[in-house]
């Protein structure tokens, strides 16, 4: 008997190309602008201050026992922060997680799933693996939602889910919180607002959560400096958490990454502190690059800013990472020819890339 693959994977799957990420240039990492994280290490009075209390965190962390199932401890600390009640709170591994527990939560045939276009990746990959009907809805020229086209997919398609990134990635665009509004009202479905640069934007839809049943939103540790633990957190009804809770593997958030995230949430001010420093570097850069010929920056509330070059953008992308510069390609997507997404790095990194990128201009490639 003849074993044929593609006969047991299903042709959705198929179909999808994996998540990317570029290997790293042969001479080393010079600037790692490509991920959206944090640039800083926890500041070093924290760590100096959190040595301790980290040590012993871990060292009492049971490792031959299965982690907490609901995280209930880092939960309450988590929705202290938030404001809102633990029994409203859900904690993931990663915001990734819970983007797939809501899929999995609604899945069936013929459902469909919205979402603007450009936006995070993970909305349509996920949708398309369960075999849902994903409905990109193209933004305007100039990244912003488009509410007549919006509109007629909530008529037209009824999606069971609608995922707004807020600010959006990889444009960086905070949309018009009115239009951002006006789709939580008129959906029947559950309206995801996601959250993962709130720490750089400044805004939030948490107060609407009790106004709004089919709210809700989505947050990360990832960008504020903890993305090495995996942290993410959802937010919403009661009812929804309980829902979820059934489509969530057991066991989800590792026990390090429990104690770790308890330690650290106790000293958030410090952690955010930091995201001050990154908006400062962040207009910094898009200062220094507008005007100048042959790239169109876009504005930006996020952690990264998304750049459009004249020259290919796949050209710029090779340049860069051969003087170990990362930054995210995505010169090849729907709507977003010869642009580019730049994490905002350390002034040092900003500084090695605004040189590079004036250097490659004005070469050429």
């Amino acid at each position: 008997m003849s074993f044929d693959l593609r006969r047991v994977i299903r042709p959705e799957v198929q179909a999808l190309s994996a998540y990317h990420v570029a290997p790293l240039p042969p001479g080393g990492v010079q600037a790692k602008l490509d991920a959206n994280e944090s640039p800083f290490m926890l500041a070093e009075a924290l760590r100096e201050d959190l040595a301790a209390e980290l040590a012993k965190a871990l060292a009492d962390v049971e490792l031959h026992r299965y982690p907490d199932p609901e995280a209930r401890e880092l939960r309450e600390i988590l929705a202290g922060d938030l404001g809102v009640a633990p029994e409203q709170l859900l904690v993931t591994n990663g915001s990734d997680e819970a983007i797939q527990l809501l899929l999995l939560a609604v899945a069936g045939p013929g459902v469909s799933v919205a979402a603007p276009v450009p936006t995070f990746v993970m909305y349509e990959l996920g949708a398309r693996a369960l075999g849902l009907n994903f409905r990109g809805v193209p933004l305007s020229e100039g990244f912003d939602l488009d509410p007549e086209r919006f509109r007629q997919t909530l008529e037209t398609e009824r999606p069971k889910l609608v995922f707004l990134a807020w600010p959006n990635n990889p444009t960086g665009r905070l949309f018009d919180a009115t239009m951002v509004e006006a789709i939580i009202r008129t959906c029947d479905g559950l309206v995801v607002v996601d959250e993962a640069y709130t720490d750089y934007s400044g805004r939030s839809f948490l107060a609407k959560l009790k106004q709004y049943p089919n709210l809700v939103i989505l947050r990360t540790l990832s960008k504020i400096g903890l993305a090495g633990i995996r942290v993410g957190m959802l937010i919403g009804s009661a009812g929804l958490v309980l829902e979820l809770n059934k489509v969530r593997l057991p066991y989800n958030v590792n026990a390090l990454s429990q104690a770790v995230g308890r330690v650290v949430l106790r000293h958030a001010d410090v952690v955010r502190r930091r995201a001050a420093t990154i908006v400062k570097e962040r207009e910094r850069i898009l200062s220094a690059l507008h005007g100048r010929a042959g790239v169109t920056a876009y504005p930006s509330d996020a952690n990264f800013f998304l750049m459009r070059t004249g020259q290919p953008g796949d050209e710029v992308f090779r340049a860069l990472h051969l003087r170990g510069i990362l930054v995210r390609n995505f010169s090849r997507a729907p709507h977003l020819a010869n642009c580019l997404r730049v994490t905002i790095g350390t002034p040092a990194e900003n500084d090695l890339f605004l040189s590079a990128l004036a250097d490659i201009l004005s070469q050429g490639g």
